[in-house]
């Protein structure tokens, strides 16, 4: 046996419908968001780790190469070949946009 709603239930369906539908879109497009902004910080901290190893690679290129002079195993030619190396390197790692 089926029962007809009354104005008042049909009215209080249609709006739990509503929000119903308003919730599901709402879900989708903050997924849409969130991908989109894992994304992004994804690219930045990987642009930020590739600096951070250039950085690295050219602060020990210079350091090696400045050891390797007090040591008296440089000679002016290596010298500047290592410290344009380290410059090459922290050139190349420049300034991130974050």
């Amino acid at each position: 046996m089926t029962q007809t709603l009354t104005a008042l239930e049909r009215e209080l369906l249609a709006s739990v419908e509503r929000l119903v539908t308003a919730c599901e879109s709402s879900a989708k497009e903050l997924h849409a968001l969130e991908k989109r902004s894992t994304s992004r910080i994804e690219s930045k901290v990987n642009g930020l780790a590739h600096c951070v190893a250039l950085l690295m690679k050219s602060h020990l290129t210079s350091v090696t190469t400045l050891a390797d002079l007090l040591r008296e195993e440089q000679n002016y030619d290596t010298l500047q070949a290592g410290l344009e190396t380290s410059w090459k390197l922290a050139k190349e790692a420049g300034p991130v946009a974050v």
